[in-house]
């Protein structure tokens, strides 16, 4: 792994605007979400604050890469690419995976 890869990609405007855009799908998702869902005050907080762009897509790109061996490793497998070679599918995976984690540490604060 090389960190200066994945900071590469995550800083890459292509690949962080692609983040933001299935962030906003995701954040639709979470909002038609069964209210019943663990987390969901805090998952529709988060959510709120995504459809409002108060997200950074940059940092949240490093999550996305950071928090999923199967970016990570396309990423790796081929750095010139600045992660054009990972599928919106799995991105989209990988940030609601990422969701409550980011909810909650936004209630937090």
């Amino acid at each position: 792994m090389s960190a200066l890869d994945h900071i590469a990609t995550a800083s890459d405007a292509t690949f962080s605007g692609r983040v933001m855009m299935i962030m906003f799908k995701v954040a639709q998702n979470v909002a038609s979400e069964d209210p019943a869902t663990p987390n969901h005050a805090e998952r529709i907080d988060y959510a709120s604050l995504v459809i409002r762009g108060e997200e950074k897509p940059q940092l949240v790109s490093a999550h996305v890469i950071s928090s999923n061996a199967t970016i990570s490793a396309a990423i790796e497998s081929d750095p010139a690419a600045l992660g054009s070679n990972v599928p919106d599918g799995d991105i989209e995976f990988a940030l609601a995976s990422i969701w409550d984690a980011r909810s909650l540490a936004f209630a937090a604060a």
